[in-house]
């Protein structure tokens, strides 16, 4: 740990520690040594056979670098509280900017952390008003990030990084992840934390190559048989299917942008041509193949929405969308 309290309950950065002081954790309120060494920064360290619930020693020279550096950036924005414990949930933030009323967990994570436990951490926070964000070090930055490891740490629908070495912050935003490729992003390289706005690329998807790659699946029989079987009791080939179904790169889907996109227009269908459904129903029915939080998952299936109303098969008025036209089926007779 790199902060501890005195005698005289005042907290002090373990660069400014004397070995000659007693110190105490912040979290169990056991005393512990200030240590010195030629390779690691000066910390703090409990004794041995001390259990502590609340503070750990294995921080790395890159996580306490990254931390104070952060620590010192956000003074200009509010009070900096570093491992300032809270005892009531009984966690630690790295650092805690106070803004006024308003509370920020920053939280900079250099190695791996369980989609479980980082929810806890963010349940404990959210239960005390507080609001949190994960900056990641660089050994998220130099790996290919799954989307399930970029929606665990997004935050208002970027990702942030922070380079110790560079003393830098790197923003990544507007994901998409089309059928076949990775997940691709904007990223921007910049010495601000908080930015305003974040320009939106843009991004031609190949639909042909697309549907070609999709009919090698189904040659290669990795498509599912209750599908195909569906769609030829009702005179449809996949090959054949619209071209709206081959132009996803919706991020954050647990299955194929063709396989979801193929979904939503037998949905259309069923429905049938100038007929009304509620936003709602056909909301709940789609949501379940989306990753991520409530509000990611409802801003993804708005942006599909959108997709099928600026081609005109759908209009949405109110709380209701009304079938306008159906994507049409090639060799459709």
């Amino acid at each position: 740990m790199i902060v501890a309290y005195n005698q005289r309950q005042k907290y002090i950065l373990a660069k400014d520690g004397q070995k000659d002081q007693s110190y105490f954790c912040p979290g169990c309120r056991e005393p512990v040594m200030l240590k010195v060494g030629d390779v690691k920064q000066k910390h703090f360290a409990h004794y041995s056979g001390t259990l502590c619930q609340t503070l750990t020693e294995n921080e790395t020279t890159a996580h306490l670098s990254g931390k104070m550096q952060l620590a010192q950036y956000l003074q200009q924005f509010g009070h900096v509280e570093i491992e300032a414990v809270i005892a009531s949930i009984q966690q630690r933030p790295d650092i805690l900017l106070n803004r006024g009323k308003q509370k920020l967990a920053i939280e900079y994570q250099c190695s791996p952390i369980s989609q479980k436990r980082l929810m806890q951490r963010n349940a404990g926070y959210q239960s005390c008003q507080i609001k949190v964000l994960w900056i990641l070090g660089e050994t998220y930055y130099n790996r290919n990030l799954s989307q399930k490891t970029i929606l665990k740490f997004m935050s208002a629908r970027q990702l942030v990084f922070y380079l110790s070495n560079d003393k830098t912050f790197v923003h990544r935003h507007h994901f998409i992840k089309a059928d076949f490729s990775r997940v691709k992003y904007t990223e921007m390289l910049n010495r601000d934390l908080f930015i305003k706005s974040l320009q939106l690329p843009t991004y031609q998807l190949g639909v042909n190559k697309q549907r070609y790659k999709v009919h090698s699946l189904l040659m290669q029989q990795r498509v599912d048989k209750f599908l195909i079987n569906h769609l030829y009791q009702h005179n449809r080939r996949l090959p054949d299917a619209p071209e709206w179904i081959f132009q996803g790169c919706t991020f954050g889907l647990n299955i194929a942008n063709w396989h979801f996109r193929l979904l939503v227009v037998l949905l259309l269908e069923k429905i049938g041509l100038q007929h009304v459904i509620k936003k709602q129903k056909l909301s709940q029915i789609l949501l379940q193949y989306f990753l991520g939080d409530d509000d990611f998952k409802i801003v993804q299936l708005q942006q599909i929405f959108s997709s099928l109303e600026k081609q005109n098969f759908i209009l949405q008025q109110g709380g209701y969308i009304l079938i306008r036209r159906l994507p049409k089926w090639l060799n459709a007779k």
